[in-house]
């Protein structure tokens, strides 16, 4: 019992690291679409253009994050 004591003693310590990774604040912004008002099948295209051209925002954005991210997981995993 008292050699499982000396065991665990020996065992190397964990380190905990946290990165913190620097994301630009208009890449956290929202993408939102002003409300239109809608009376013809011509109004509802835009209302789908202005959806669309949201929806493109908001993907880039998502990729520029994840070019960040993969930057500093890349960064982290490389030896020392």
């Amino acid at each position: 019992m008292l050699c499982a004591a000396f065991l665990t003693a020996c065992s190397p310590k964990t380190l905990t690291e946290y990165l913190v990774v620097d994301v630009p604040e208009e890449l956290r912004d929202p993408c939102l679409v002003e409300p239109r008002p809608y009376e013809s099948i011509a109004d509802v295209g835009l209302i789908l253009t202005d959806h669309v051209e949201c929806l493109d925002v908001s993907n880039g954005r998502i990729q520029a994050i994840d070019a960040i991210l993969t930057d500093a997981e890349l960064r982290v995993a490389e030896p020392q």
